[in-house]
């Protein structure tokens, strides 16, 4: 199909609504961008192998997961950055240091130093099953994203802060108040919304880009026209061309709908 642009899509409280799911208004306004030749894209923090039923429902052949590490184009992965052996090392010491609870993943799968509170209500919230726990997981695989479960309390702020502080050549997202994303330096969703334009050949298509959280700032700024859902922190509405609607109240057709992409 020779597309006419791009439209990439965060998930949650974006695209989802809040059982995790893709409304039907949503899901319509991706048939109807299709057969308008534009190519919707999911550009998310999460890996791919959690979201496959979403993947599915959706019909996407575009993928932009891990926060923009893993790409892939209809099922043939044209990218995946990774953290190197050493960090890890690093990271899994001084998480079990600290006492945190330190998850790592790739495309394949996920599993967890350890099972606390925060872990356990974080995926009651995206309404997924509780990792395997396997404290030496990434020792023999490649791992392109890692999650540290710290609390976005007084007490947790400063975790965070040395955290930050001691890997300073990681980039950082948090992406809620029970847990930090990790990914490699200078890895961001623009980065690998560029490399499915490079690696397929889409370098010449306006780019719309949807989202809501911190993580999504780097897309909403480098893309054509960049679209907070009305439920964004002031922050990021702040980053974007354009705030729609929340993401329960219509906030994808409005936009689109907007920009005469439907």
């Amino acid at each position: 199909m020779m597309y006419q642009a791009i439209v990439a899509f965060d998930l949650d409280a974006t695209l989802l609504n809040q059982a995790k799911q893709i409304p039907t208004e949503n899901l319509q306004a991706l048939v109807s961008l299709r057969a308008n030749q534009i190519l919707p894209v999911i550009a998310t923090g999460r890996d791919r192998f959690e979201i496959q039923d979403i993947i599915q429902a959706g019909q996407f052949d575009a993928i932009v997961s891990a926060n923009g590490a893993d790409v892939y184009f209809q099922d043939q992965q044209l990218f995946e950055d990774t953290l190197a052996p050493t960090v890890l090392n690093h990271l899994a010491t001084w998480s079990e240091q600290q006492q945190v609870s330190l998850a790592v993943s790739n495309h394949d799968g996920m599993a967890i130093s350890q099972i606390d509170d925060l872990v356990r209500l974080n995926y009651r919230r995206i309404h997924r099953e509780l990792p395997q726990v396997d404290a030496s997981y990434y020792q023999n695989r490649d791992i392109s994203k890692a999650l540290t479960f710290i609390a976005d309390t007084p007490a947790g702020r400063q975790q965070e802060a040395q955290l930050r502080e001691t890997f300073s050549d990681l980039t950082f997202y948090r992406n809620s108040d029970v847990c930090i994303d990790v990914v490699a330096t200078g890895t961001t969703k623009a980065s690998g919304i560029a490399t499915l334009q490079a690696k397929a050949g889409f370098e010449t298509l306006p780019v719309y880009t949807f989202g809501d959280g911190y993580n999504d700032i780097s897309m909403l700024k480098a893309a054509n026209v960049g679209i907070a859902m009305g439920n964004a922190p002031v922050a990021v509405q702040q980053q974007a061309d354009y705030v729609t609607r929340r993401y329960d109240d219509n906030g994808i057709v409005d936009a689109c709908q907007h920009f005469n992409l439907i």
